[in-house]
């Protein structure tokens, strides 16, 4: 079972990663698209769907660009998600697919639904400030390396980066 999330929301999360790590007032796309490796004409869409979500503002011109909307400690990665995914709250049946009729549940309804309230409640726990630190840390190569691993995590950097930034 696969629970990542779709490509758009990787982008979203990126991109935001890079505003909350470059808190200047206003970041062209052309230098986000450039520095997170996410192409420029879909990067305008993503922003668009965030600006929308009330998560990043937008002005055009010589001096415009993108800026987060909201302090990222205030902002959740649930947040995130929902802003470009819909909200969390299913109500499809996990076995039968389509609607979840509570009067014939299925036999992993229960089970299903707290999986997926945990999942949530982690998600709406954790801030876009806290996932910008840890980024900072991997790419000055001070994260901590988890004792039973042989190499650095590689979370939330853009496909062909290496901790320190640079393209491999």
């Amino acid at each position: 079972m696969k629970i990542l999330p779709t490509a758009r929301t990787d982008y979203a999360i990126r991109a935001l990663i890079y505003l909350a790590n470059h808190p200047r007032d206003r970041v062209k796309a052309a230098e986000i698209a450039h520095e997170m490796e996410i192409p420029e004409p879909i990067l305008r869409q993503v922003m668009g769907e965030l600006q929308r979500a009330n998560l990043v503002a937008s002005r055009s011109g010589p001096q415009g660009g993108y800026r987060l909307a909201r302090d990222p400690g205030e902002v959740t990665l649930l947040a995130v998600i929902e802003a470009m995914e819909g909200p969390a709250a299913l109500h499809e049946c996990a076995l039968r697919g389509g609607p979840c009729h509570w009067e014939q549940v299925c036999a992993v309804h229960e089970i299903w639904s707290a999986a997926r309230a945990a999942f949530t409640e982690v998600l709406a726990t954790h801030t876009l400030k806290e996932v910008a630190a840890v980024d900072r840390d991997l790419r000055d190569g001070t994260a901590p390396i988890p004792p039973d691993s042989h190499r650095r995590p590689r979370i939330l950097e853009p496909p062909g980066r290496n901790p320190t930034g640079r393209t491999s």
